[in-house]
């Protein structure tokens, strides 16, 4: 695949997300639904049970960029668990629709300064962090190598730490569960990366995967 159609195909996949998100996430958070707003169900226990996970990854004080921070809810609350385990963040959004970071602002107000919107391969980051947090879905397949060392060169400070998250497709399928959760750990692996840490959340009724989280230090690497 050529630069040009890799650009064509990767703008395709944007669009598509934007499409399949947007207005669902806008609608729920306008509704009061802030788990719906960042694209959970459930209430706060599921939530944390969902994504208190990737707070095992923070082991110090330091600056924090959440890419695709929706409407910051995981801003929020990974601060507030981070904090309870003795650290104190200091969280930073990115989010790829004007009007889900919108909605971001607009929750935090305290926050509206440091929630940007852009695409994590385009945005240029006005400082650089200790911690990135970034889903696999954050690009299309064929850019994760791309997204991984656009992180660890643009985005993170000398001995800033990458934390890549997997979630699981929801639901079950003909009556099976789902598939589970990619490994974070692999991803990064079969990019040159080796982790250092790694976590997950389990299903207790089907067993399976449906968070996989896995962290590596690699900011400033040359």
């Amino acid at each position: 695949m050529s630069d040009s159609d890799r650009s064509n195909s990767d703008d395709e996949y944007y669009g598509r997300v934007r499409a399949l998100l947007e207005d669902a996430y806008v609608s729920a958070d306008e509704r009061g639904n802030v788990f719906g707003g960042s694209g959970s169900s459930g209430d706060m226990t599921n939530w944390e049970g969902k994504r208190r996970v990737i707070a095992r990854a923070f082991d110090r004080p330091g600056s924090w960029l959440d890419v695709g921070c929706a409407n910051g809810l995981l801003m929020e609350t990974l601060a507030a668990w981070v904090a309870a385990s003795g650290h104190r963040i200091e969280p930073y959004g990115l989010e790829l629709s004007p009007r889900i970071a919108e909605r971001a602002r607009k929750r935090l107000p305290h926050w509206a300064s440091r929630i940007w919107t852009g695409n994590v391969m385009k945005f240029e980051p006005p400082i650089r962090f200790d911690y990135v947090t970034a889903l696999v879905d954050a690009v299309p397949v064929q850019s994760r190598g791309a997204l991984l060392m656009r992180l660890a060169h643009l985005y993170l400070k000398p001995g800033g730490r990458l934390i890549l998250s997997c979630y699981r497709p929801g639901g079950f399928l003909f009556g099976k569960p789902a598939i589970e959760a990619e490994s974070a750990s692999a991803i990064l692996r079969a990019e040159g990366f080796e982790p250092i840490g790694e976590a997950e959340v389990r299903d207790p009724a089907s067993g399976a995967a449906k968070v996989r989280v896995a962290w590596v230090d690699v900011g400033g690497q040359e």
